[in-house]
Protein backbone atom coordinates (compact mmCIF):
# COMPACT_ATOMS: atom_id res chain seq x y z
CA UNK A 1 0.00 0.00 0.00
CA UNK A 2 1.41 3.59 -0.82
CA UNK A 3 2.26 5.76 1.95
CA UNK A 4 -0.89 8.45 2.23
CA UNK A 5 0.18 11.77 3.13
CA UNK A 6 -2.38 13.65 4.88
CA UNK A 7 -1.28 16.74 3.63
CA UNK A 8 -3.08 20.02 1.53
CA UNK A 9 -1.50 18.43 -1.86
CA UNK A 10 -3.10 17.19 -4.69
CA UNK A 11 -2.01 14.98 -7.72
CA UNK A 12 -3.08 15.57 -11.40
CA UNK A 13 -5.38 12.77 -12.78
CA UNK A 14 -3.43 12.44 -15.22
CA UNK A 15 -0.16 10.56 -12.87
CA UNK A 16 -3.49 8.26 -11.70
CA UNK A 17 -4.80 7.62 -14.79
CA UNK A 18 -2.77 5.04 -15.85
CA UNK A 19 -3.00 2.62 -13.04
CA UNK A 20 -6.05 1.11 -14.53
CA UNK A 21 -9.61 2.45 -13.25
CA UNK A 22 -12.53 0.36 -14.14
CA UNK A 23 -15.05 2.39 -11.53
CA UNK A 24 -16.79 5.42 -11.45
CA UNK A 25 -18.90 6.89 -8.68
CA UNK A 26 -19.94 10.59 -9.63
CA UNK A 27 -21.57 12.44 -6.78
CA UNK A 28 -23.14 15.74 -7.03
CA UNK A 29 -19.90 17.79 -7.44
CA UNK A 30 -20.01 16.72 -11.11
CA UNK A 31 -23.24 17.98 -11.57
CA UNK A 32 -22.38 21.69 -10.09
CA UNK A 33 -19.42 21.87 -12.16
CA UNK A 34 -21.76 21.63 -15.06
CA UNK A 35 -24.74 23.60 -13.95
CA UNK A 36 -24.86 25.67 -10.50
CA UNK A 37 -28.22 25.26 -9.56
CA UNK A 38 -27.69 21.73 -8.59
CA UNK A 39 -26.63 23.44 -5.79
CA UNK A 40 -29.57 24.75 -4.90
CA UNK A 41 -30.35 23.27 -1.44
CA UNK A 42 -33.13 20.71 -1.83
CA UNK A 43 -35.94 20.15 -3.61
CA UNK A 44 -38.47 20.32 -0.93
CA UNK A 45 -37.18 23.87 0.28
CA UNK A 46 -36.61 25.03 -3.37
CA UNK A 47 -40.80 23.81 -3.73
CA UNK A 48 -41.65 26.08 -0.73
CA UNK A 49 -40.05 29.25 -2.11
CA UNK A 50 -40.82 31.93 -4.65
CA UNK A 51 -38.62 30.74 -6.68
CA UNK A 52 -40.54 28.08 -8.66
CA UNK A 53 -44.10 28.38 -10.72
CA UNK A 54 -45.55 26.10 -8.46
CA UNK A 55 -45.76 26.39 -4.58
CA UNK A 56 -46.17 24.01 -2.06
CA UNK A 57 -49.93 24.94 -0.13
CA UNK A 58 -50.23 24.86 3.25
CA UNK A 59 -52.11 21.58 2.95
CA UNK A 60 -49.27 19.77 1.77
CA UNK A 61 -46.70 21.23 4.28
CA UNK A 62 -48.76 20.32 7.06
CA UNK A 63 -48.60 16.74 5.08
CA UNK A 64 -44.50 16.57 5.11
CA UNK A 65 -44.83 17.70 8.73
CA UNK A 66 -46.57 15.65 9.80
CA UNK A 67 -44.82 12.55 8.27
CA UNK A 68 -41.55 14.74 9.20
CA UNK A 69 -39.94 14.29 5.89
CA UNK A 70 -38.64 16.42 2.87
CA UNK A 71 -39.29 13.51 0.44
CA UNK A 72 -41.92 14.00 -2.16
CA UNK A 73 -42.34 10.29 -2.78
CA UNK A 74 -43.65 10.03 1.08
CA UNK A 75 -46.16 12.32 0.83
CA UNK A 76 -47.06 11.28 -2.99
CA UNK A 77 -47.63 8.01 -1.38
CA UNK A 78 -49.40 8.77 1.31
CA UNK A 79 -52.03 10.77 -1.00
CA UNK A 80 -52.61 7.75 -3.80
CA UNK A 81 -53.68 5.55 -1.05
CA UNK A 82 -56.01 8.39 0.57
CA UNK A 83 -57.41 8.04 -2.78
CA UNK A 84 -57.89 4.63 -3.16
CA UNK A 85 -59.36 5.18 0.73
CA UNK A 86 -61.90 7.53 -0.77
CA UNK A 87 -63.23 5.88 -3.79
CA UNK A 88 -63.91 3.21 -1.03
CA UNK A 89 -66.10 5.27 0.71
CA UNK A 90 -67.80 6.98 -2.22
CA UNK A 91 -65.22 9.88 -2.46
CA UNK A 92 -66.53 12.13 -0.30
CA UNK A 93 -62.94 13.81 -0.31
CA UNK A 94 -62.13 13.62 -3.95
CA UNK A 95 -61.60 16.90 -4.99
CA UNK A 96 -59.50 18.25 -2.10
CA UNK A 97 -57.20 14.62 -2.28
CA UNK A 98 -56.76 15.32 -5.67
CA UNK A 99 -55.94 18.92 -5.84
CA UNK A 100 -53.36 18.25 -3.07
CA UNK A 101 -51.86 15.45 -5.07
CA UNK A 102 -52.00 17.66 -7.89
CA UNK A 103 -50.13 20.88 -5.75
CA UNK A 104 -47.54 18.07 -4.72
CA UNK A 105 -46.87 16.39 -7.77
CA UNK A 106 -46.77 20.29 -9.64
CA UNK A 107 -44.71 21.87 -7.03
CA UNK A 108 -42.15 18.68 -7.15
CA UNK A 109 -42.03 19.69 -10.92
CA UNK A 110 -41.54 22.97 -10.41
CA UNK A 111 -38.55 22.37 -8.47
CA UNK A 112 -37.09 19.92 -10.59
CA UNK A 113 -37.59 22.04 -13.57
CA UNK A 114 -35.69 25.62 -11.65
CA UNK A 115 -32.89 23.09 -10.36
CA UNK A 116 -32.26 21.13 -12.83
CA UNK A 117 -29.74 21.98 -16.53
CA UNK A 118 -32.17 22.57 -19.51
CA UNK A 119 -31.43 20.31 -22.52
CA UNK A 120 -28.49 21.20 -25.19
CA UNK A 121 -26.16 22.99 -22.41
CA UNK A 122 -23.69 20.27 -21.20
CA UNK A 123 -20.93 18.96 -23.68
CA UNK A 124 -22.94 15.50 -23.51
CA UNK A 125 -20.84 14.10 -25.98
CA UNK A 126 -17.88 14.30 -23.72
CA UNK A 127 -19.48 13.20 -20.98
CA UNK A 128 -20.21 9.98 -23.32
CA UNK A 129 -16.68 9.79 -24.25
CA UNK A 130 -15.26 10.32 -21.20
CA UNK A 131 -18.18 6.74 -19.36
CA UNK A 132 -16.89 4.53 -22.14
CA UNK A 133 -13.81 3.05 -20.76
CA UNK A 134 -15.72 2.42 -17.10
CA UNK A 135 -16.88 -1.21 -16.69
CA UNK A 136 -19.81 0.26 -14.15
CA UNK A 137 -20.80 3.52 -13.84
CA UNK A 138 -22.60 4.22 -9.97
CA UNK A 139 -24.21 7.78 -9.59
CA UNK A 140 -25.91 9.44 -6.66
CA UNK A 141 -27.40 12.17 -8.41
CA UNK A 142 -30.75 12.60 -9.40
CA UNK A 143 -30.24 14.46 -12.73
CA UNK A 144 -30.10 13.78 -16.27
CA UNK A 145 -26.61 14.61 -17.51
CA UNK A 146 -25.96 10.70 -17.75
CA UNK A 147 -29.01 9.74 -19.41
CA UNK A 148 -28.51 12.21 -22.04
CA UNK A 149 -24.90 11.46 -22.42
CA UNK A 150 -25.74 8.10 -23.20
CA UNK A 151 -28.05 8.48 -25.54
CA UNK A 152 -26.09 10.96 -27.75
CA UNK A 153 -24.13 8.37 -29.53
CA UNK A 154 -23.36 4.51 -29.71
CA UNK A 155 -25.90 3.57 -27.23
CA UNK A 156 -25.06 -0.19 -27.52
CA UNK A 157 -22.06 1.03 -25.80
CA UNK A 158 -24.21 1.38 -22.45
CA UNK A 159 -26.69 -0.89 -20.52
CA UNK A 160 -28.84 0.73 -17.64
CA UNK A 161 -30.94 -2.82 -17.29
CA UNK A 162 -34.26 -1.20 -18.45
CA UNK A 163 -34.47 -3.59 -21.38
CA UNK A 164 -37.82 -5.40 -19.79
CA UNK A 165 -41.51 -4.84 -21.08
CA UNK A 166 -42.34 -1.06 -20.95
CA UNK A 167 -38.84 -0.36 -20.66
CA UNK A 168 -38.76 -1.97 -16.98
CA UNK A 169 -36.30 -3.55 -15.02
CA UNK A 170 -36.79 -6.79 -14.56
CA UNK A 171 -34.54 -8.76 -12.12
CA UNK A 172 -34.07 -12.10 -13.19
CA UNK A 173 -32.50 -10.70 -16.56
CA UNK A 174 -29.57 -8.33 -15.73
CA UNK A 175 -26.66 -9.83 -17.45
CA UNK A 176 -24.69 -8.05 -19.87
CA UNK A 177 -22.21 -8.25 -22.04
CA UNK A 178 -18.72 -7.73 -20.51
CA UNK A 179 -17.53 -4.87 -23.20
CA UNK A 180 -20.66 -2.81 -22.52
CA UNK A 181 -20.13 0.29 -19.49
CA UNK A 182 -23.29 -0.37 -17.07
CA UNK A 183 -25.43 2.36 -15.64
CA UNK A 184 -26.37 2.17 -12.02
CA UNK A 185 -28.32 4.39 -10.66
CA UNK A 186 -27.88 4.02 -6.89
CA UNK A 187 -30.80 6.66 -5.47
CA UNK A 188 -32.92 7.16 -8.56
CA UNK A 189 -32.98 9.38 -10.81
CA UNK A 190 -35.82 11.72 -12.36
CA UNK A 191 -36.51 9.73 -15.52
CA UNK A 192 -37.38 6.94 -13.76
CA UNK A 193 -40.45 5.76 -11.83
CA UNK A 194 -41.63 3.31 -9.68
CA UNK A 195 -45.43 1.94 -10.37
CA UNK A 196 -48.20 0.96 -8.54
CA UNK A 197 -47.44 -2.54 -8.78
CA UNK A 198 -44.00 -1.89 -8.00
CA UNK A 199 -41.68 -2.54 -11.14
CA UNK A 200 -39.40 0.45 -12.07
CA UNK A 201 -39.60 1.95 -15.75
CA UNK A 202 -37.49 4.09 -17.51
CA UNK A 203 -39.24 6.69 -18.74
CA UNK A 204 -38.13 7.98 -22.58
CA UNK A 205 -38.45 10.02 -25.63
CA UNK A 206 -40.16 13.29 -25.68
CA UNK A 207 -40.87 13.72 -22.17
CA UNK A 208 -37.33 13.56 -21.56
CA UNK A 209 -36.69 17.09 -22.98
CA UNK A 210 -39.50 18.72 -21.15
CA UNK A 211 -39.25 18.05 -17.30
CA UNK A 212 -42.46 18.77 -17.11
CA UNK A 213 -44.02 15.35 -18.68
CA UNK A 214 -41.76 13.63 -16.27
CA UNK A 215 -44.55 14.38 -13.59
CA UNK A 216 -47.70 14.10 -15.98
CA UNK A 217 -50.45 13.82 -13.96
CA UNK A 218 -52.06 11.86 -16.41
CA UNK A 219 -50.19 8.97 -14.74
CA UNK A 220 -51.42 8.98 -11.28
CA UNK A 221 -49.87 5.58 -10.40
CA UNK A 222 -46.13 6.14 -11.16
CA UNK A 223 -44.52 7.91 -8.43
CA UNK A 224 -41.17 9.63 -8.85
CA UNK A 225 -38.07 7.42 -8.24
CA UNK A 226 -35.15 9.66 -6.68
CA UNK A 227 -34.03 9.98 -3.49
CA UNK A 228 -32.89 13.54 -3.37
CA UNK A 229 -32.09 13.63 0.38
CA UNK A 230 -32.80 12.38 4.00
CA UNK A 231 -30.24 10.49 5.99
CA UNK A 232 -27.86 7.20 5.10
CA UNK A 233 -30.19 5.20 7.38
CA UNK A 234 -32.85 6.61 5.65
CA UNK A 235 -31.52 6.11 2.14
CA UNK A 236 -30.35 2.60 2.92
CA UNK A 237 -34.09 1.68 4.28
CA UNK A 238 -35.54 3.36 0.99
CA UNK A 239 -32.74 1.20 -1.34
CA UNK A 240 -33.85 -2.26 0.56
CA UNK A 241 -37.40 -1.77 -0.39
CA UNK A 242 -36.62 -1.57 -3.54
CA UNK A 243 -35.60 -4.42 -6.42
CA UNK A 244 -33.77 -1.88 -8.29
CA UNK A 245 -32.08 0.15 -6.04
CA UNK A 246 -31.50 -2.37 -3.73
CA UNK A 247 -29.87 -4.51 -7.02
CA UNK A 248 -27.61 -1.51 -7.85
CA UNK A 249 -26.68 -0.91 -3.96
CA UNK A 250 -25.65 -4.81 -4.17
CA UNK A 251 -23.69 -4.47 -7.43
CA UNK A 252 -21.52 -1.56 -5.76
CA UNK A 253 -20.78 -3.89 -2.55
CA UNK A 254 -19.63 -6.77 -5.45
CA UNK A 255 -17.28 -4.35 -7.36
CA UNK A 256 -13.67 -4.93 -7.30
CA UNK A 257 -10.74 -3.26 -9.05
CA UNK A 258 -9.81 0.25 -8.60
CA UNK A 259 -12.75 3.03 -7.80
CA UNK A 260 -12.70 6.50 -9.24
CA UNK A 261 -14.80 8.69 -7.08
CA UNK A 262 -15.77 12.34 -7.99
CA UNK A 263 -17.34 15.08 -6.75
CA UNK A 264 -18.69 12.96 -4.08
CA UNK A 265 -18.44 14.24 -0.45
CA UNK A 266 -19.12 10.68 1.67
CA UNK A 267 -20.33 12.59 4.21
CA UNK A 268 -21.20 9.83 7.25
CA UNK A 269 -24.33 12.04 7.63
CA UNK A 270 -25.87 11.05 4.37
CA UNK A 271 -23.20 8.61 2.83
CA UNK A 272 -22.15 6.68 5.58
CA UNK A 273 -24.28 3.22 3.66
CA UNK A 274 -22.05 4.27 0.58
CA UNK A 275 -18.94 3.77 2.96
CA UNK A 276 -19.95 1.09 3.65
CA UNK A 277 -20.86 -0.44 0.42
CA UNK A 278 -17.17 0.46 -0.39
CA UNK A 279 -15.19 -0.96 2.53
CA UNK A 280 -17.57 -4.20 1.79
CA UNK A 281 -16.77 -4.55 -1.98
CA UNK A 282 -13.58 -5.61 -3.21
CA UNK A 283 -12.30 -2.39 -4.47
CA UNK A 284 -8.58 -2.39 -3.90
CA UNK A 285 -7.90 1.64 -4.52
CA UNK A 286 -9.50 4.61 -4.44
CA UNK A 287 -8.82 7.26 -5.87
CA UNK A 288 -10.58 10.67 -4.92
CA UNK A 289 -11.59 13.64 -6.66
CA UNK A 290 -11.07 17.42 -4.27
CA UNK A 291 -12.14 20.43 -5.73
CA UNK A 292 -8.89 22.55 -5.82
CA UNK A 293 -9.98 25.87 -4.50
CA UNK A 294 -10.22 24.68 -0.70
CA UNK A 295 -8.41 26.11 1.78
CA UNK A 296 -5.62 23.99 2.66
CA UNK A 297 -7.23 22.90 6.19
CA UNK A 298 -10.51 21.97 4.35
CA UNK A 299 -8.60 19.78 2.47
CA UNK A 300 -6.50 18.40 4.90
CA UNK A 301 -9.58 17.14 7.29
CA UNK A 302 -10.83 15.66 3.84
CA UNK A 303 -8.49 13.72 3.29
CA UNK A 304 -7.98 12.66 6.79
CA UNK A 305 -11.38 11.65 7.67
CA UNK A 306 -11.44 9.69 4.13
CA UNK A 307 -8.47 7.89 4.87
CA UNK A 308 -10.43 6.51 8.61
CA UNK A 309 -13.28 5.91 6.88
CA UNK A 310 -11.81 3.68 3.85
CA UNK A 311 -9.35 1.89 5.91
CA UNK A 312 -7.89 -1.02 4.23
CA UNK A 313 -8.44 0.63 0.39
CA UNK A 314 -4.84 2.51 -1.14
CA UNK A 315 -6.48 6.06 -1.20
CA UNK A 316 -5.02 8.57 -3.70
CA UNK A 317 -6.06 12.36 -3.72
CA UNK A 318 -6.16 14.43 -7.03
CA UNK A 319 -7.78 17.87 -8.45
CA UNK A 320 -11.14 17.41 -9.57
CA UNK A 321 -10.71 20.11 -12.13
CA UNK A 322 -7.78 17.92 -13.86
CA UNK A 323 -10.16 14.90 -14.55
CA UNK A 324 -11.84 15.00 -18.08
CA UNK A 325 -14.92 14.63 -16.11
CA UNK A 326 -14.44 17.34 -13.63
CA UNK A 327 -13.40 20.14 -16.57
CA UNK A 328 -14.77 24.03 -16.19
CA UNK A 329 -15.74 24.11 -19.34
CA UNK A 330 -18.35 20.79 -19.88
CA UNK A 331 -21.35 23.02 -19.69
CA UNK A 332 -20.04 24.31 -22.81
CA UNK A 333 -21.07 21.98 -25.71
CA UNK A 334 -19.39 22.20 -28.80
CA UNK A 335 -21.71 23.07 -31.82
Amino acid sequence: MPELKIDENLVDWEELSKLGWKNLLLGNGFSINIWEKFGYGTLFDLAKSDRVDVQLEAEGLALFDHLNSSNFEDVLRILYHAKLVDEQLGEPQKEGIQHLYENTKNALGSAVNYAHIAPGVADVAEVNRQLRPYKNVFTTNYDLIPYWAVMDSDLWRFKDYFWGDGNCFDLSDTEVPADRTKLHYLHGAIHLVERSDGKVQKLTANGLERLTDLFDLAHPERFPLFISEGSSEWKLSRIKRNDYLRFCYEKLTKTKGGLVVLGHSLHKDYDQHIIDAVNDSNISRVAVSVWPLLDNAEIVSFKSRLSQCLQGKDLYFFDSTTHPLGTLDLNEPIA
